[in-house]
């Protein structure tokens, strides 16, 4: 494998195979300068930036990544972590925010890290837990300074509980020199809490905390953002939209100008921008308040697809706005009238279930629960919101795109819902040619498959789409592609697609399905949940005795956790997300890390495969695009993009045929064999059908059984 990949990419490290991440959390952002911001997706930090959306990495974590700060002055940043499944400590790493490299890795938190947060111009580290306790940790962050002198490594400086009422939304460090005696605050469920240190300078072992006092109006439910505009003044932003202003630890005035939560709090010269989470930004100058609705920005999200505001970051006039499926950046530099607004990354609200490619155009399509058909484009990963639609209400679950097309004609989808309903339409007008629900039971259609594409015309194209019942529905099409001058209604339903059978002998959810790669398409093979394999004659709508029929005739790319050519690849999980990689003789292997295996892989490598780092949650799809030589990987709600970089290495379709016994195999790796049809079941009563067939004779060791027939 190692020499594999190095005939590839010749000294290349494993690590920067990791191109893009479409995803983030949204409530762990930050900004590193004015251009340079930094969000956590998975396992990674990614740093992008914000004009030309490059991306760089931060890793080393082994968890999913909840917190994230960063310090100007010491240029380092620093983020925390799950407590991982079998761990006794969940990580805080220091990492320096130029290099990208860790500094240093802090283990003291048995429960998850919640939030993280530099104090006194970055020198101390605060992070604290969810435990019960809330235990704070204060640690040693400075390059330089008392508090790296006389301390033990991976010790704390001080350690007390933070709250114990509730859970901790952030930290907020006061302005002012390191000089000066320590100062930050604490807040989240319920309270908000002001820590400083008695002595100037150096930190004592006990530092003393203090709550606030929010008057007579009582306790808001929950204090989501702070800001210090002033060493002894503070501003805070609750849930229901109330807005506190602290003199010292009590709250001297409360405003409440929206009821949507408050989002985000931007302190500027001589005003105070109020950010809530339906958009809305309230300015207060001068004892005025003006109303700015960001939704009228030109470049902010179109209402189809965005989502209410949750958290966001600051740099001078410099915004990032996060909600559950956009990072905004929003630049106020000349004035709002003329502020530019930016997306940033995109990405759906509920977990990600599919992932095809366009089989010309550079743009993918993403599938998740929340009912959300999404186009990229692939260069940047910009979504395409006029080629992104509503697919379902009940989310969809599988999705699939024919093969080549030319320019007078569009490629097939289809996508398949939870609710058991299957649209097939044309994938430049998304026009439908057939809306039908496949099952009386309304079982989730859980995968979906076309066939090889023969442009000719000559040979069928078919779809093949697997339930949650164990079912396998399969679909005939009139042409191999959608022409968009003869269907221009809707639902034309037998004029262009019919359904063929209902393919059974599954008892489990059926997990995948690959189609013979030959034409005509013959066979496919599938498993289900169970690692129970089936091969199927795909226009005799009948299921194939024993897999050993099939065994000779190439399946590409090979995309089933089973088989002879995944023998040798062990993994934790019984039936991981596999793909090949196309042209590289590799096949990827996703449970909850990917693994590079070469193919086919008849006995365990070796060497250790190579690992795929950055996912956190286990992978619901895997798909090699071969227009750009990439994998992508979904993961919860992020996209995952490891590229290679080279010359993409797009496979042609197949060329029509002049006859099936001509037909070539495109899998270089195997031999040349004609395409075929297993003989019928044999009948026993009958013995020239058995002595026709080859059934009862000696197979010859060295031929395949194509050649014997």
């Amino acid at each position: 494998l190692t020499l594999i990949m190095a005939s590839r990419d010749p000294g290349r490290d494993p690590r920067s195979l990791l191109s893009c991440v479409n995803g983030f959390q949204p409530k762990a952002l930050v900004f590193v300068s004015e251009k340079r911001c930094a969000f956590a997706a998975g396992k990674l930090i990614v740093e992008m930036d914000v004009e030309s959306k490059k991306q760089r990495f931060v890793q080393g974590h082994s968890a999913t990544v909840t917190c994230i700060t960063h310090s100007e002055q010491q240029a380092l940043g620093a983020s925390g972590q799950v407590l991982r499944s079998g761990a006794k400590w969940a990580e805080v790493l220091l990492w320096d925010s130029e290099s990208l490299e860790i500094c240093a890795c802090f283990s003291f938190h048995q429960a998850n890290v919640e939030a993280v947060g530099f104090v006194q111009d970055g020198e101390v580290l605060v992070s604290i837990g969810s435990d019960r306790d809330r235990t704070m940790a204060l640690w040693p962050a400075a390059r330089d300074g008392c508090f790296r002198i006389g301390r033990k490594e991976g010790v704390p400086l001080a350690v007390c509980s933070a709250y114990k009422g509730g859970a901790i939304s952030g930290i907020a460090a006061a302005p002012g020199s390191s000089d000066l005696p320590m100062l930050f605050a604490t807040y989240g469920v319920q309270h908000i809490k002001f820590w400083r240190s008695p002595r100037s300078g150096r930190l004592s072992q006990a530092i003393e905390g203090r709550r606030g006092a929010f008057g007579s109006d009582g306790v808001p439910k929950m204090i989501l953002c702070a800001v210090w505009v002033a060493r002894d003044r503070l501003v805070a932003g609750g849930n229901n939209g109330e807005v506190f202003f602290f003199h010292g630890s009590r709250a001297v005035r409360k405003m409440e100008p929206q009821s949507s939560p408050v989002a985000c709090l931007l302190p500027l010269r001589e005003s105070l921008a109020i950010v809530h989470g339906n958009g809305m930004c309230h300015f207060l100058h001068g004892g005025k308040t003006t109303d700015v609705e960001f939704s009228s920005v030109a470049g902010w999200p179109g209402p189809r697809f965005r989502t209410q505001l949750v958290s966001g970051a600051w740099k001078d006039r410099h915004l990032l706005l996060s909600s559950k499926t956009h990072l905004i950046y929003l630049d106020l530099s000349n004035g709002l009238p003329r502020a530019t607004c930016k997306p940033l990354v995109s990405q759906p609200a509920a977990a990600l279930t599919s992932v095809a490619t366009h089989p010309v155009a550079p743009r993918i399509y993403t599938a998740a629960l929340d009912g959300l058909v999404r186009c990229y484009d692939v260069k940047d990963m910009t979504q395409l919101e006029q080629r992104s639609f509503h697919g379902s209400n009940q989310g969809v679950t599988c999705l699939a795109i024919s093969g080549a097309a030319d320019e007078e004609s569009s490629a097939w989808l289809a996508v398949g819902c939870s609710d058991s309903t299957l649209s097939i339409m044309s994938e430049n007008s998304y026009q439908y040619v057939l809306r039908r629900t496949l099952s009386g039971s309304k079982a989730k259609l859980t995968c979906a498959k076309f066939s090889s594409v023969d442009m000719s015309g000559k040979h069928p194209l078919w779809l093949a789409v697997g339930t949650d019942d164990g079912c396998i529905h399969t679909f005939r099409f009139k042409e191999p592609c959608c022409c968009s001058s003869a269907y221009t209604g809707m639902h034309t339903g037998e004029e262009v697609v019919s359904k063929v059978a209902t393919l059974r002998g599954h008892e489990a959810p059926i997990v995948d399905i690959c189609f013979a790669d030959t034409l005509p398409c013959n066979y496919l093979i599938s498993v289900d949940l169970s690692g129970k394999e089936l091969a199927f004659d795909v226009p005799m709508a009948r299921r194939l005795p024993t897999m050993t029929l099939v065994r000779e005739v190439p399946f590409h790319p090979w995309t089933l956790p089973v088989g002879w050519q995944m023998q040798g690849c062990k993994v934790d999980k019984k039936l991981p997300r596999v793909h090949e990689i196309s042209g590289r003789q590799l096949i990827a292997v996703a449970t909850d890390v990917i693994e590079i295996f070469p193919f086919p892989c008849m006995s365990p490598p070796s060497i250790h495969p190579l690992r795929l780092e950055g996912p956190s949650a286990p992978i619901a799809s895997l798909l090699f695009n071969p227009m750009n030589d990439s994998l992508l990987a979904s993961s919860d709600t992020a996209l995952f993009v490891w590229s290679w970089e080279a010359e993409a290495q797009a496979r042609l379709p197949l060329s029509p045929l002049r006859s099936v016994q001509e037909s070539e195999t495109p899998d270089s790796r195997k031999p040349q064999v004609p395409a075929f049809t297993p003989p019928p079941r044999p009948r026993v009563q009958v013995q020239d059908d058995q002595s026709k067939s080859g059934i009862g004779k000696p197979r010859p060791k060295a031929a395949g059984i194509a050649k014997q027939l």
